[in-house]
């Protein structure tokens, strides 16, 4: 007996052993990026991975309003839990975040302070949950979670021992992340902001300092001061909606919306930019699409964004094809352009924040914010945008949402 007990209590601090080194090794991988979206993936993926659960997830407090929201989950629905705020006073996680300290619950349908909704939003059936405070110094910033044990094993001391250490170095990390991300967005935006306020200061000084100036010319500087104005507040709106749609906050409706409709909607609204630049616009829509769901004035912003740019960075005369197909349970739009394409360096940034393709003539001007939000809204609806281009032949954005289970057919 005494002999069956050291052994078990020898491959005991073996494994334990084995685990505490495989955090010490998870700890370089976290703490080596900056970027906060892949940081989070990594944190819930090895968390699911050191106490094998079938999902976990990342609750961060937001700074501003107190309220405890989802940044990251794995196993389920991540952009569908999202936009839910979880309550501090009924929830498990808020639980966590108010007392600080780990809480392991083996039944949750047990326990009061289970949050159902979200379960309720995502289909995912948590049956029993260990969540440890995500803490810097003496402030708690949020809640890691893990969820279900694999075949329905019961959590250990060990499994709470292990994402606890797991937890401390992920807040330091995400904390990290976060600093570094507000000091490089804010930057960009100041970058931004320099050339429209640089101009903006440069001719209304003009406008004060010279008193020979002509009525011709103060109208074109007048005219100047306005242009360069309506593209700073189009920086700042553009900068606030994508800040909101990364963070998760903005509100997606949840209604019937006819593609149909929205592309129509946009063909109205850039027809006479096409016109201008001589860029005919073709259509194939089959005759009878079915309905989505989601929110159409998003869509018809990212519909308005991919075509604006084909009629733009296209030449005097070209084209425009934009072609709707119906999968089996994806909706497919792609909107094609016979213009002068982007290079092969460029594609993998196209999507990226403030991230303009060079332009040698300088007759495009853009926030650089137009795509990724577009790719945003795209992803919030469970969708995903693509792009295919080569220099000199045109390019091709791709945008796939999904269908609903039950379809309704619009002539």
């Amino acid at each position: 007996m005494e002999e069956n007990y050291i052994e078990e209590r020898i491959q005991h601090l073996e494994r334990r052993v084995a685990r505490l080194e495989r955090i010490i090794e998870v700890s370089r991988v976290i703490n080596s990026t900056l970027n906060l979206d892949p940081l989070l993936h990594n944190i819930i993926q090895i968390a699911t991975d050191l106490t094998a659960t079938e999902a976990s997830s990342i609750l961060l407090l937001d700074k501003k309003t107190g309220e405890l929201h989802f940044e990251a989950a794995t196993g389920i629905k991540g952009q569908e839990v999202k936009p839910i705020v979880v309550p501090l006073d009924k929830s498990i996680a808020g639980w966590v975040v108010k007392e600080g300290k780990p809480l392991l619950i083996p039944d949750v349908r047990k326990d009061p302070r289970h949050y159902h909704q979200v379960d309720d939003t995502t289909q995912f059936s948590t049956r029993s949950i260990l969540g440890v405070p995500l803490r810097v110094k003496d402030k708690v910033i949020g809640v890691l979670e893990v969820l279900n044990k694999v075949d329905d094993k019961e959590f250990t001391q060990d499994d709470v021992e292990a994402l606890t250490i797991l937890a401390a170095q992920a807040a330091i990390a995400i904390e990290n992340a976060r600093l570094f991300q507000q000091s490089d967005l804010l930057s960009e935006v100041v970058h931004e902001l320099r050339t429209p306020l640089t101009s903006i200061r440069g001719y209304s000084q003009m406008l004060l300092l010279t008193e020979d100036t002509g009525q011709g010319q103060k109208l074109e500087f007048a005219e100047t001061i306005y242009r360069e104005a309506t593209r700073l507040g189009q920086i700042v709106n553009d900068f606030l909606d994508l800040a909101r749609l990364e963070s998760g906050r903005t509100h997606i409706a949840q209604e019937p919306v006819n593609m149909g409709e929205v592309i129509s909607e946009t063909l109205a609204i850039l027809q006479p930019q096409a016109a201008e630049r001589q860029v005919s616009i073709a259509l194939q829509v089959p005759e009878t699409l079915p309905i989505l769901i989601g929110d159409p004035a998003r869509l018809k912003q990212v519909m308005v964004n991919l075509v604006s740019n084909a009629v733009k960075y296209n030449h005097k005369g070209g084209r425009v094809d934009i072609e709707v197909q119906v999968g089996e349970d994806e909706f497919n739009v792609a909107v094609q352009d016979t213009g002068r394409g982007i290079a092969e360096e460029d594609l993998p940034h196209i999507f990226e924040k403030f991230y303009r393709v060079d332009d040698p003539e300088q007759q495009i001007k853009g926030t650089g914010l137009g795509l990724s939000i577009a790719k945003h809204i795209v992803e919030v609806h469970g969708g995903a945008m693509s792009v295919q281009s080569v220099w000199g032949q045109g390019s091709t954005f791709a945008f796939t949402l999904p269908l609903p289970e039950k379809e309704e057919t619009a002539a």
